[in-house]
């Protein structure tokens, strides 16, 4: 798609080149004219090869699209989608965004430090989002790094609310491990998520922020790398016991994230 240019309900963008890509669409950074503004374009297949149903498939991204600009609107940490549209052809949808600068993955491995009010800050934002996403009931199962969004002045912004996913095939695991939580990469026929399996993922970033490097899977799942001293901030490591445990029933809801004492104190 790298330098095409697509209409979208009057305006052309001009993609340049390709900032990502996952398991359900590609996002480019694209022109637009005529003001030449520059924006994430993230494209989403609707048919192809195991992709689904057509139907099913737009009513999904349509969702997502409907959901995410009603959160934006109330909270500064989703990621504003200011258009969107279907190219009926190629059976593709596009959700037209605002552009950051790079993931938090990206954001993590150019950074030769983070300072701890720095981890701080970036933890803060993300218990907003776990709150925002738990109060309208979103599960969204696979939050990780290359969904939060990096902008100017270190805020953190979530891309998606995971909601394309549903019209999706369900047949084997799911999610991105470790990231997702357990009961999201294995599932089973009684296995009923809820917003806990998300509170797994936040205590998997964060584990990631304290040591430069993802959480194993294996219990106990909070225990630092086998190169590394645990944190000595016992704040942080409680949150880190708290969220990274199997049963998702003994994982804290959001609101108990965003007032411990961790988040509260700088």
């Amino acid at each position: 798609m790298e330098n095409r240019t697509w209409a979208i309900h009057g305006y052309y963008y001009t993609f340049d080149k390709m900032l990502g890509s996952g398991k359900f669409g590609y996002v480019y950074q694209a022109r637009r004219y005529p003001d030449n503004k520059q924006f994430a374009v993230k494209a989403v297949p609707l048919v192809a090869g195991t992709f689904g149903d057509l139907y099913q498939n737009t009513m999904s991204v349509l969702e997502e699209f409907r959901k995410i600009r009603e959160l934006a609107a109330i909270s500064y940490h989703i990621i504003y989608v200011y258009d969107f549209g279907f190219d009926s052809e190629k059976s593709l949808a596009y959700f037209v965004m605002e552009q950051g600068q790079q993931d938090l993955k990206k954001y993590l491995s150019h950074r030769v430090l983070l300072t701890s009010a720095d981890r701080k800050s970036i933890w803060r934002q993300l218990t907003d989002i776990a709150v925002t996403l738990n109060d309208y009931q979103i599960v969204h199962g696979d939050i990780k790094p290359q969904n939060l969004i990096v902008f100017p002045g270190m805020h953190i912004k979530l891309c998606n609310l995971g909601m394309i996913k549903q019209a999706f095939p369900k047949n084997g695991p799911s999610g991105t491990p470790p990231y997702s939580a357990p009961e999201v990469i294995i599932p089973n026929s009684t296995t009923i998520l809820t917003t806990k399996a998300d509170i797994w993922s936040w205590g998997a970033i964060l584990y990631l922020i304290t040591y430069r490097i993802a959480p194993h899977f294996g219990e106990p799942y909070y225990r630092p790398p086998t190169n590394q001293y645990p944190s000595r901030d016992p704040d942080l490591i409680d949150v880190l016991q708290r969220t990274l445990v199997f049963n998702p029933n003994k994982r804290p809801n959001p609101s108990w994230l965003a007032k411990h004492r961790y988040t509260k104190t700088h």
